[in-house]
């Protein structure tokens, strides 16, 4: 696979992505299937230590690293998927862009359905 290169991974943790293509996997496409559990993580530091909560859900995730951010003034607060660690205002985007991608596939999948009718 030409174009790709491997990296540390200290270094893949804190690169930022440039493109899109991972977002899809964060969301499951309604009525897709059976998608399987995903843990999100979120993390802070307080006085150097390092603070790190689990979320069955992004929802749960992005509410707890938000909650942590405003109420508890802590600093450095990520969210991670188990792939990479985003920061609140980009794991929101990814989300955003996710529900988007997941409205359009549901529009398609509801226009093809009554076309087959």
């Amino acid at each position: 696979m030409a174009g790709f290169e491997q990296k540390g991974r200290f270094l893949a943790e804190f690169e930022r992505q440039t493109t899109s293509c991972e977002i899809l996997r964060l969301v499951p496409h309604r009525g897709a299937g059976c998608a399987l559990p995903m843990l999100f993580r979120v993390h802070a530091y307080v006085d150097d230590q390092l603070l790190e909560a689990a979320a069955k859900t992004a929802k749960a995730a992005f509410a707890r690293a938000i909650e942590w951010r405003v109420v508890g003034r802590l600093t450095d607060v990520s969210i991670s998927d188990g792939t990479r660690r985003y920061s609140i205002a980009e794991f929101a985007s990814v989300m955003a862009q996710a529900e988007i991608a997941n409205t359009a596939a549901s529009a398609e999948q509801k226009a093809s359905a009554e076309g087959q009718s």
